[in-house]
């Protein structure tokens, strides 16, 4: 199925799924914008899945409803900074921007760009070590597994260390914020309201959304608020291979790096350094 034809089934799916959530949610709830007003928004935000079934697309499209459902409740305090962060007249009313066409072109221009510049980061990502090893092919890894072998092999001190380090997105959290490249405050808000509405296992508090929408979280900070799911499923979306090797031993080849003990040669591959780890021995670099 092409993306036109994607496009005219999901807006069909969306419609449906904005009519059942203020069928069986909303009803009477003062807070509730006009139907048409959630059905805009969800079709400037979503994004068709190409490949995905009907069924895929349903239950994506009802968990999308959902959470701008979860946003709206949240107004006042929201939608002004939603409008801010879109570019558009605050004084208007969210029915005024629906039928101006306002609303509809400046979310899809919006959600592009934030596409845009978080493919161009997560590419860098790929290739900076040593956040490359959450993308690192399989065929790699036991290689990487006897390299982390023959290091704590070396040494029994840095053994009982490595036996602590807990698999876990936050033990990268530091490479996060040091390798992601800088973005302009425009195109962080762009990037947060994309990553906000397209992936359903993220979820912030209103003070979280208000300041990703507005641009006040660096880039490097949202991708290292996020869960393992949430990363995974953002890569996902670019196409990407994500989670190839086990966490723990990320974890523990990422603590190597961050206490200075492997260093990456480009073209060559893993340098250890052993004599930063108190092993006399010459240090020896190992391709991944």
């Amino acid at each position: 199925m092409d993306v036109l034809a994607l496009r005219v089934r999901d807006r069909f799916l969306i419609k449906g799924a904005v009519q059942e959530a203020y069928t069986v949610e909303v009803r009477t709830a003062s807070w509730a914008p006009p139907p048409v007003v959630v059905e805009a928004l969800v079709q400037g935000l979503w994004e068709p899945r190409v490949g995905s079934t009907d069924r895929e697309a349903i239950f994506g499209i009802a968990k999308a409803v959902g959470k701008l459902m979860g946003l709206l409740k949240k107004a006042p305090r929201a939608l002004p900074a939603l409008k801010r962060a879109l570019g558009l007249d605050e004084n208007a009313s969210l029915v005024q921007l629906v039928k101006s066409g306002d609303l509809v072109k400046r979310v899809r221009e919006l959600a592009s760009a934030g596409k845009k510049a978080l493919g161009k980061v997560l590419k860098k990502v790929t290739e900076t070590f040593p956040l490359s090893l959450f993308f690192v092919a399989k065929n790699k890894a036991p290689g990487l597994t006897d390299l982390l072998a023959r290091i704590v092999n070396k040494s029994p001190k840095l053994r009982a260390l490595l036996s602590k380090v807990k698999g876990g997105i936050g033990t990268v959290d530091a490479f996060l914020k040091k390798y992601i490249p800088n973005l302009s405050r425009g195109l962080y808000a762009a990037v947060f309201i994309w990553v906000w509405f397209q992936v359903s296992e993220i979820s912030w508090d209103i003070q979280g959304i208000i300041a990703g929408f507005t641009g006040q979280i660096s880039l490097g900070d949202l991708l290292a608020s996020l869960p393992e799911s949430g990363l995974g499923a953002i890569a996902a979306l670019f196409g990407l291979g994500y989670g190839a090797l086990p966490y723990a031993l990320i974890a523990r080849i990422v603590w190597l790096v961050a206490n200075h003990y492997l260093e990456w040669v480009p073209g060559k591959g893993v340098r250890v350094k052993w004599e930063a780890m108190g092993v006399s021995e010459r240090d020896e670099a190992v391709a991944i």
